[in-house]
């Protein structure tokens, strides 16, 4: 296993994927006009482009690709960029509307050029983007093959926290893995790592390889920031993932970066007080030889329906059998977004 965490140089993209040396991209650095340092919420003078963030996403690519990776992982909602702070200093009113237009729909202009910078460049994408549909806007995630097919297209299931007031649920049915020559590959977003509805179905899906997408993270020891923002809740989290799935485990994410084993112990690291002219690329590689892709499932594993039927089973007796609230689909409109008296009221 190799890592290495310097900036992009050298040899052409046209070099043939090797199994025994798969290299991984994983982006760290921020997408154009988003706020700086990694905690601040001050949007002053900050206009989002998609087009801009497209720009630099494809610049990312094709350093990568020189610099012999065969996949590159883009942080969460990194197209056009994730909306820091938005229940602060009048985001909603002063740049939601511009943060909806500037959302990617799948198969749009924008999305094409990566598409075409996929093939041009022989690599696997793998981003995380505001994808806009005809009514609601989600925090997407997608996977294009250096051939140009899309291979994953997923939504979070359920956005946390604030992001819950502008984005609506994904679905069950997009909890996927996919086959490739190199491994079975999955990708899940931020808190996602933390819910058993999420994690489950992936790691039974028997993962080589996963991909997993953060907004931004910083290190233990910076000064303001909350439980969630820091490495240690996170990178405990994604160790668990690895340890149950088998997988190795890529975390891409503004600031703070590393690669998991499938073991839990931690590969390569960046912090996140590195510079982002200086490594704006986290570079690790595997031999991907061993992996075994016709295996889609154990029925005698340690994730599998068994154990799910046992939890079903053995749950506490005294408990309601109440299906609550906590996941029901929640659908949030572009019309309500876009009225004009959107105020970001809280839903559960």
């Amino acid at each position: 296993m190799v890592a290495t965490a310097s900036l992009a140089t050298g040899r052409a993209s046209s070099s043939p994927t090797s199994k025994t040396n798969f290299t991984v991209a994983v982006v760290r650095a921020p997408p154009p006009n988003w706020p700086l340092p990694i905690l601040s919420t001050n949007w002053t003078g900050i206009t989002l482009n998609l087009s801009q963030a497209v720009d630099k996403g494809i610049e990312l690519v094709a350093d990568s690709a020189r610099s012999n990776a065969s996949l590159i992982s883009f942080p969460e909602l990194w197209f056009p960029a994730y909306p820091s702070g938005s229940n602060k200093n009048d985001w909603y009113r002063d740049h939601l509307p511009g943060y909806v237009q500037n959302c990617m729909v799948v198969g749009g202009p924008e999305w094409n050029r990566l598409v075409l910078a996929a093939q041009q460049f022989d690599i696997y994408v793998a981003f995380g983007f505001c994808e806009r549909t005809d009514r609601s806007i989600f925090m997407a995630q997608a996977l294009i093959s250096p051939s140009g097919d899309l291979l994953v297209h997923r939504h979070k299931l359920r956005p946390s926290g604030e992001e819950r007031l502008i984005f609506s649920d994904g679905s069950m049915d997009m909890l996927d893995v996919v086959a490739t020559p190199h491994g079975r590959i999955g990708l899940l977003e931020c808190y996602e790592h933390f819910w058993p509805s999420m994690t489950i179905p992936m790691q039974a899906q028997l993962e080589n390889i996963h991909l997993s997408e953060f907004s931004y993270l910083v290190d233990d020891d910076v000064k303001g920031a909350n439980w969630w923002e820091v490495t240690t809740v996170n990178l405990g989290a994604e160790a668990h993932y690895a340890v149950l799935s088998g997988a190795y485990v890529f975390h891409s994410g503004i600031g703070a970066v590393w690669v998991i084993d499938p073991t839990g112990v931690v590969l390569a690291n960046i912090s996140s007080e590195v510079g982002f002219d200086e490594v704006p690329v986290l570079y690790y590689s595997i031999n991907t030889t061993s992996f075994n892709t016709s295996k889609t499932y154990d029925v005698d594993g340690g994730v599998s329906w068994s154990v799910v039927e046992q939890i079903r089973n053995g749950f506490p007796s005294y408990i309601p059998r109440d299906p609550g609230t906590f996941v029901d689909h929640h659908e949030v409109a572009i019309a309500a977004l876009l009225s004009g008296n959107f105020s970001g009221e809280r839903s559960k």
